[in-house]
């Protein structure tokens, strides 16, 4: 009787051993599907992850891109990449389990507060909020703050009136689609148009010549007064100037949305009757250094001028020369060279000699 109560223990102990080895089947749970919205993180794989099968379990997610980590159960993705994953899981006895998630991508960030705008500080400015395809999603809402200067702090496109004596405003505007919600921000800057011009502040003698140089503005420029500058090859940031006496000039540029930049500069002019010869020339009529010219011949009226070729040939002469001598000979032009003048002041300055090139 002993004997076969061993016995019948023995084989009881071997049947729980039996169903204690017999593991549930294996399972994986990749997370319900769901549309991924700009600005947000989500966490990937359900809860459970795995269910079944033995432990310890190991994980991969392919494709692995945007995650945090392929190898954990719950990864975390941070921006939208793929628009599906797949969870695969193997156990101690390397049974594999296989589940898909399907990402898809919201596009809710195609709307926006818009690019930043730029306004002239003084002036009366109405600009527009938003991006141009804001009016085209039927289904957002939109909220923007602060509301200070908007007409309509709740509509795709609001207008605001700015007012330009601040230094600005930043807007936020928040959209939401019913599914997802997404805020982006637009900041109106309030300032001066940067115009530069060099020098700002100078003295010459009369009779030089100063050029002035622009930067800045948008490229198109008017000079107030015009009396004495002239624009070489057309450069109109770039003006010479030969005033008589002291001026300022002012420069404006004025921009495509109304903003005007401007700058002025002094140029001191001391009283001068010394002659200055500008011994090169190009007489081509585009009306920019077409003549000998002499600055301040004018104080001496009474002058003869005389030209010679380099054979010493006189081919020009003038009584009263006043800066009006082309290049010409008999209506004909000379050869680019070098020619040699001699100027009587009929004054106690006497005479001037020296030369003068022509190029052509």
């Amino acid at each position: 009787m002993k004997k076969l109560n061993k016995i019948l223990q023995v084989s009881m102990l071997g049947l729980f051993l039996v169903h204690s080895n017999t593991n549930a089947q294996m399972s994986c749970n990749a997370g319900n599907n769901f549309t991924f919205c700009p600005q947000q993180t989500y966490t990937l794989g359900g809860n459970p992850v795995v269910t079944g099968g033995a432990s310890p379990y190991t994980y991969s997610w392919v494709p692995s891109t945007g995650l945090s980590s392929y190898t954990v159960s719950n990864p975390i993705l941070n921006s939208y990449q793929e628009p599906y994953y797949v969870l695969i899981v193997t156990d101690a006895n390397e049974e594999v389990c296989r589940d898909t998630v399907y990402i898809t991508k919201s596009n809710i960030d195609n709307y926006s507060a818009g690019d930043d705008i730029f306004v002239c500080k003084g002036t009366n400015s109405v600009v527009i909020l938003g991006a141009s395809t804001n009016s085209s999603c039927s289904t957002c809402t939109f909220s923007w703050l602060p509301t200070t200067y908007l007409d309509n702090a709740n509509v795709a496109n609001p207008s605001a009136t700015v007012d330009t004596s601040v230094i600005g405003v930043t807007y936020t505007v928040t959209i939401s689609d019913g599914v997802c919600t997404y805020t982006d921000s637009v900041s109106i800057i309030v300032g001066y148009v940067s115009l530069t011009v060099q020098p700002q502040d100078t003295t010459i003698k009369e009779g030089e010549v100063v050029t002035l140089y622009v930067s800045g503005g948008n490229g198109n420029y008017t000079w107030k007064p015009p009396y004495y500058l002239t624009f070489p090859y057309n450069q109109v940031q770039n003006p010479d100037a030969t005033p008589k006496s002291t001026i300022v000039y002012t420069v404006t540029s004025t921009l495509s949305n109304g903003c005007v930049a401007s700058n002025t500069v002094i140029i001191r002019v001391i009283p001068n009757d010394e002659l200055i010869f500008y011994n090169t020339f190009t007489p081509n009529n585009d009306g920019i250094n077409d003549v000998f010219y002499i600055a301040n011949i004018e104080k001496y009226p009474d002058n003869a001028l005389t030209i010679y070729n380099r054979y010493g040939q006189k081919i020009f002469f003038k009584r009263g020369y006043n800066n009006d001598w082309d290049g010409k000979v008999g209506g004909e032009d000379v050869p680019t060279g070098t020619y040699f003048y001699v100027l009587d002041t009929a004054t106690d300055k006497g005479t001037y000699r020296g030369h003068v090139n022509i190029i052509r």
